[in-house]
């Protein structure tokens, strides 16, 4: 966990992953009779962070340019007749920037998947345009998922990663969604990168559901997606509980409890939490495999320029070991080093006066960290808690 930066929830830890986006760009989607082909053109944005900062803000047209007159994606559909391209229609997309993909059938009908920057969310997560242009269907994804299904998915800080690659059936008259199978694994990048997927079929002429392609596996994935739902909702009620609930050291040697333990204790104890976000270390016990990479890297975050200024966490499930090795680092820091810094240590009472000495002449903000004494947590950050709840 050295040298990133983890972006901590306002209220409680969420069970989300990390994504970003690539601005979107125009894209030709041809039918597998190579008879019809498809061009989306993006509405244009200022850029990725201009318009999700628009998102936020609630703003209409989000990151468009100023002067830019298109508000959606723009489509294009051509047909390939007597071997020349003609165009067959064309005309806005419901999309507000444009899909994710597409398919095109043999005969001229489209589908588009998605919104760029929002996958999964909508009411146009999958649309069908007949072969005029006119929409057959735009469905959301509750229209023909399960909400427990969509809440077991896994999903994003933008998006509900729930799709493969879909398909148009080879006698050209059905769409193919093929659907991730929500499990315990998909919570992670890994298993985001290698879920199992289930298949559901629609009329591509009336956008009328039909029977899943195979009725047992659907079963299957249902009652998969209800488990772990279920365990998802049992980690958030746990996490909750342990928000509102006075903070306590790690009783295990693991590390990433002790990181956690530092940021969680910043949020609810430093006057800039609101402004900045600390640097932690951890250094584990001497008989640790990593031992000897921790420990260079809590010396370089004490000698480097890096946190010269802001904040610096630092633990260890041993405080003997911990004073011992601060004893040397700091021996070599130059006075004054740290006077625009503000360092945390974990240490109980027993160790703490002994760290202050060795931190005096760098001129470093000393906090202790009393791995002894619950930190309550904050009330502003209770309130927001229950504002989220209540909405």
């Amino acid at each position: 966990m050295h040298g990133g930066i983890v972006v901590a929830a306002l209220i409680w830890p969420a069970m989300t992953l990390a994504d970003s986006w690539s601005p979107p760009a125009p894209t030709v989607y041809e039918s597998s009779n190579k008879t019809w082909r498809f061009t989306v053109t993006p509405r244009a944005i200022k850029s990725p962070l201009a318009y999700f900062q628009d998102k936020v803000s609630g703003h209409a047209d989000a990151g468009k340019p100023l002067l830019d007159p298109q508000r959606h994606a723009w489509a294009v559909m051509q047909h390939l007749e007597h071997g020349e391209w003609r165009i067959a229609w064309t005309g806005p997309l419901v999309n507000e920037v444009s899909p994710v993909s597409a398919l095109v059938s043999p005969s001229g009908v489209a589908v588009t998947f998605d919104n760029w920057h929002s996958v999964g969310y909508g009411d146009d997560a999958v649309v069908i345009y007949d072969g005029h242009g006119k929409r057959v269907r735009a469905m959301s994804l509750k229209d023909f998922l399960p909400p427990e299904y969509i809440r077991a998915l896994p999903h994003s800080v933008s998006s509900i990663w729930w799709a493969g690659e879909h398909r148009i059936s080879a006698d050209g008259n059905r769409l193919i969604l093929r659907i991730v199978v929500p499990s315990s694994d998909t919570m992670d990048t890994a298993g985001r990168d290698k879920p199992k997927y289930v298949e559901l079929a629609f009329n591509l002429a009336t956008g009328r559901e039909l029977a899943p392609v195979d009725v047992n596996a659907w079963a299957t994935a249902q009652a998969t997606a209800k488990q772990v739902d279920q365990q998802q909702r049992e980690q958030k009620a746990k996490q909750e509980a342990a928000f509102r609930a006075p903070l306590l050291a790690p009783r295990s040697d693991a590390e990433v409890d002790w990181h956690q333990y530092l940021r969680d204790a910043f949020f609810r104890l430093d006057p800039d939490r609101q402004d900045t976000f600390p640097g932690t270390e951890v250094l584990p016990r001497p008989d640790s495999k990593n031992y000897s990479l921790m420990l260079r890297y809590l010396k370089e975050a004490l000698h480097d320029d890096l946190h010269r200024t802001g904040v610096l966490m630092i633990a260890s499930p041993s405080q003997d070991n911990l004073v011992r090795v601060l004893t040397t680092i700091l021996h070599g820091v130059p006075d004054g080093w740290f006077k625009d810094a503000r360092i945390y240590i974990a240490v109980d009472d027993a160790h703490t006066t002994a760290v202050a000495k060795l931190l005096a002449h760098t001129d470093a903000q000393y906090v202790q960290l009393n791995p002894d004494q619950p930190i309550p947590q904050r009330k502003a950050r209770l309130d927001l808690q229950q504002a989220s709840e209540s909405q």
